[in-house]
């Protein structure tokens, strides 16, 4: 059973989709040269002088008419709607033919030499083996290998030697080429299917991430707005005028950003643009109100000349932690957000002073996906609690930027 699911994974069942890579046109022109080449040479054969093989009749054409055979049993596998048993039955077929050939051949005198294998019958069997191998599941395989081990073998019925080990061997090595080549296909059908099933989940954690992180952060400061509102609403009407336009500009931000992801997805050639981190940083920094904590944002160095991959990690990173800081700190009056761009790295840091867990509460994948963004890039990021407050950093390396290999990620570190 658990060959069977190993198959199964590579393909087993329907995996002619590579077959248009094996060319059946020219492996068709190939065993239709070999098997005129046969009939040329035993046709040959009858005017040559000194002749020490077999005594001429008609049964020197029976190899060719095997190969006759095999040649269209192949031909009619090569079809790419030929599924796993036809071709398995195809297969023992034309170890068959091959078969019942040298049972017929045994009992004729066979001269010096007796009668060779023909070219289309070694060349069909060879085409069968790889399409088995490429299709079947393993015990059709197995059925297959075995009839034309056998197949080989009669050799010994056409020519009778006495090296049994050697003829053996040679049996075995060429059932061996036959399989190869389809099982590597399949392989390698099965590495690709890999390939793009692990770029499909990278796609869609990347797209994840980017909702959570740019429409959460917007709906985020609508709805502590809404709350806070709710409460000074009999107190201060005008207030709730005052904020009705920055919620509103706050809901077109994230419809705006919601529908730029979906252009983007919707061009498979676009690479998503990267965002202006310098005034994009600046749209987080907020006065402090009723409810609300105080954002600053303190930028130095060339943020704005950061790689696009750097630049979308650094504001994503501060848009989800400044969200996460409205949200779960209880008592906040400070929300800070400090980058710091250098010739080789650039360094995020976001703090702020209230109470409670601000980036582990609620049960969300922000810290995991932040912690996962700079794995990417291969820097350092650390998020935990400090003597007041929590505080989220990372330092990103600006020369790896966009290469993603491995360095080290932590999370719930001291920052």
């Amino acid at each position: 059973m658990a060959m069977n699911r190993m198959f199964a994974t590579l393909g087993g069942g329907r995996i002619g989709g590579a077959l248009p890579r094996l060319a059946p046109w020219a492996v068709a022109c190939l065993l239709a040269a070999m098997w005129a080449l046969d009939l040329l040479r035993v046709h040959g054969n009858f005017s040559s002088p000194g002749w020490m093989g077999p005594p001429h009749s008609a049964m020197d054409y029976a190899p060719v008419v095997s190969g006759g055979v095999v040649c269209a049993l192949a031909l009619s596998a090569l079809r790419p709607s030929s599924g796993p048993v036809p071709t398995a039955v195809t297969g023992a077929a034309a170890a068959a033919a091959v078969l019942a050939t040298s049972a017929v051949l045994w009992p004729l005198p066979t001269g010096a030499f007796g009668y060779a294998f023909a070219s289309s019958e070694v060349s069909g069997l060879l085409v069968l083996l790889v399409l088995a191998g490429l299709r079947c599941g393993p015990w059709q395989i197995g059925a297959v290998a075995l009839c034309a081990f056998a197949a080989i073998l009669s050799d010994y019925a056409r020519e009778p030697v006495p090296y049994y080990v050697s003829l053996a061997s040679t049996s075995l090595m060429f059932v061996a080429a036959g399989l190869a080549p389809g099982l590597y296909l399949r392989w390698r059908e099965a590495q690709r299917r890999s390939h793009v099933e692990h770029a499909r989940s990278q796609e869609r954690l990347a797209i994840a991430r980017d909702l959570h992180d740019v429409v959460a952060h917007e709906v985020t400061g609508i709805v502590v707005q809404a709350q806070a509102l709710r409460h000074i609403a009999d107190r201060d009407p005008g207030a709730v005028r005052t904020a009705l336009p920055e919620i509103e500009a706050a809901g077109a931000r994230a419809l705006e950003s919601m529908r730029g992801m979906v252009s983007r997805l919707r061009e498979p050639g676009d690479v998503p643009l990267a965002p202006d981190t310098a005034a994009e940083l600046a749209r987080l920094a907020t006065p402090a109100a009723d409810g609300r904590p105080e954002v600053v944002v303190r930028c130095g160095g060339p943020v704005d000349a950061l790689p696009p991959t750097a630049g979308t990690s650094v504001l994503r990173i501060a848009q989800e932690s400044v969200t996460n800081a409205l949200r779960h700190a209880r008592g906040a009056t400070l929300v800070e957000v400090s980058v710091e761009a250098g010739p080789e790295e650039v360094g995020v840091r976001v703090s702020d002073d209230g109470q409670g867990a601000s980036g582990a509460a609620g049960g969300g994948f922000g810290l995991v996906g932040m912690a996962e963004r700079v794995r990417l890039l291969g820097g350092v990021f650390s998020a935990g609690p400090r003597d007041r407050g929590w505080e989220v950093a990372a330092r990103l390396p600006l020369e790896r930027a966009g290469h993603g290999p491995e360095r080290r990620s932590t999370v719930g570190e001291q920052g």
